[in-house]
């Protein structure tokens, strides 16, 4: 690492992260962001980058505990679920208003069904420049005709009056209550004054208002006064620092001027541990790690037995229990982290022998005939052994593998593009239900690997409807070893949730989803 470029990083963000360490007693919380948000637009957020900052800005009717206990109610005051399981009535909270901030008027602040009812319009827009997110509401009624746009309405969804909000589902869905926690209710007025602004200055209804954005040093939240839960936000400001590296991350955290620590340099887990003992927390996730495969054309899409070779030739427990100290747990299974129903099926495990005899299978035997690689991957895990060892593997039975690192600024829409074949990614699940995994990574080509298996698609589309847990997870199951036998991805690892946590840090609930889902509404400074 250039260390003059180091001394620079960090003097500066430590300067920007100044206002937190003279102002302990304001309770300003200093937590990091290893990656800059590509936009703040929630109708378009697929990053944890961009979470760290809507989950703290945005709410929706459903959230997760923050105990992990399950599903409870934010935006809504309670429900009622109709016998048949189709038809949800929702009481909304009153008084709740929409915060208040520079450029926007409202005709009133207060939030009503019509606002969710245009909320929830957006979200199931069929243009994807305008929602990345049909699918959290797709189970409604009507919702597929509106997304494709052959009906001007939701049919399912009803405004009874100005607090009550009536949907009806097209089967029942046991998932419906869970995917509602990542739609938020949104200001129309603030969409509409705001034009282009507002994919930068988040309005919602949550604990913090967005204050600034400093390209490269971080994005200030302060406290909404006019929040509609007594006694909280607890912090009057929360200030999300860029950090450009886990180096520079643990050095502000040793200095003091971070809170958290989030992301710990490769290879020193195991030391920083030791090194703050009393401070370090760890949790499994619900985070997958895999390369992906572009299934819907190119080389691989048209040669499975070389996608399965690929898989056998990643040495996961070199990587991740060796080199990377535990970092993460080894992705020998399949695509479900191994606390997920369903999660126990044959994976690929490392196997040279098996990957040389799949491309002789193939026609490439000894790699004769396979054209040289690319994989992409985003800038900020470039410099990860990971993908080093992984193509020394596949250079020991023919296979010329090419890294290519790109800016996260253009890696996410790039790799969606047909020149990008190969290439890493991953999926956080927000609830450890299969759903949360399969409908993403294997439905119907939403992921960015286009994987479409019909079989599949049917068995996800009849799983949704069974409130059963043992006869859904049968299916979740085969589902899995479809997918898995189809290898449109080769899993690398799954999450665990690590941190630092200064001492006087209080109320900081890490979900296993990963920390960038904490509600740092919670969260207080001890004096």
């Amino acid at each position: 690492m250039n260390l003059r470029r180091f001394f620079i990083a960090v003097v500066g963000l430590l300067l920007f992260s100044l206002s937190g360490v003279m102002a302990q007693e304001t309770q300003t919380l200093r937590y990091p962001i290893l990656r800059e948000p590509e936009h703040l637009n929630p109708f378009l957020s697929n990053t944890r980058a961009t979470r760290h900052v809507l989950v703290n800005v945005y709410e929706a009717l459903t959230g997760l505990a923050p105990d992990g206990s399950g599903m409870a109610p934010v935006l809504a005051e309670s429900w009622d679920i109709s016998p048949d399981g189709l038809t949800y009535t929702f009481y909304l909270r009153r008084g709740v208003l929409f915060q208040n901030v520079a450029g926007v008027t409202y005709e009133s602040r207060e939030v009503t069904a019509e606002d969710w009812l245009w909320s929830m319009k957006m979200f199931l827009n069929g243009d994807p420049a305008i929602s990345r997110h049909p699918d959290y509401l797709r189970s409604i009624a009507g919702a597929q005709a509106f997304t494709e746009g052959a009906a001007s309405e939701v049919e399912g969804i009803e405004v009874v009056d100005d607090y009550t909000l009536r949907i009806t589902l097209e089967k029942p869905s046991h998932r419906f209550l869970i995917d509602l926690q990542n739609v938020y209710v949104i200001p129309r007025e603030a969409y509409e004054q705001l034009g282009d602004e507002f994919a930068n200055r988040p309005v919602g209804t949550g604990p913090f208002i967005f204050d600034s954005w400093e390209a490269g040093r971080g994005i200030r939240l302060v406290a909404n006064p006019d929040y509609w839960d007594e006694g909280l936000p607890k912090l009057d400001v929360a200030e999300l620092v860029i950090v450009p590296d886990a180096e520079t991350e643990l050095e502000m955290y040793r200095n003091g001027a971070l809170d958290v620590l989030v992301d710990f340099p490769t290879g020193q887990r195991v030391a920083v541990r030791d090194e703050f003992a009393a401070e370090y927390h760890e949790l499994p996730g619900l985070n997958v790690r895999y390369y992906g495969f572009d299934m819907s054309q190119g080389f691989f899409a048209e040669n499975p037995l070389v996608r399965q070779a690929f898989a056998y030739a990643l040495d996961r427990d070199r990587i991740w229990n060796e080199v990377l100290e535990g970092e993460r747990i080894p992705g020998n299974f399949g695509i479900l982290p191994p606390t997920f129903p369903a999660s126990d099926v044959e994976g690929y495990r490392y196997d040279l022998d098996r990957a040389a005899q799949l491309l002789a299978e193939a026609g490439f035997p000894n790699g004769e005939g396979l054209p040289e690689f690319e994989l992409y991957v985003f800038a900020s895990d470039a410099d990860s052994p990971a993908h080093q060892i992984y193509k020394e593997s596949l250079a020991q039975i023919g296979v010329t593998l090419n890294i290519v690192a790109e800016e996260t600024s253009t890696y996410w829409s790039h790799i969606r593009e047909p020149d990008v074949i190969f290439f890493l990614s991953g999926w956080s699940a927000s609830y450890p239900d299969p759903s949360a995994v399969l409908n993403q990574l294997a439905f119907n080509g939403n992921d960015d690997t286009f994987y479409n298996n019909f079989e599949v698609n049917n068995l996800l589309e009849r799983a949704m409807t069974i409130t059963d847990d043992g006869r859904r997870n049968t299916l979740y199951r085969r589902v899995h070893e479809v997918v898995m036998a189809d290898a449109p991805f080769v899993v690398s690892a799954y999450s665990k949730v690590i941190y630092l946590l200064k001492p006087y840090v209080r109320d900081f609930f890490a979900p296993s989803a990963g920390v960038y889902r904490t509600p740092l509404k919670y969260v207080w400074l001890e004096n």
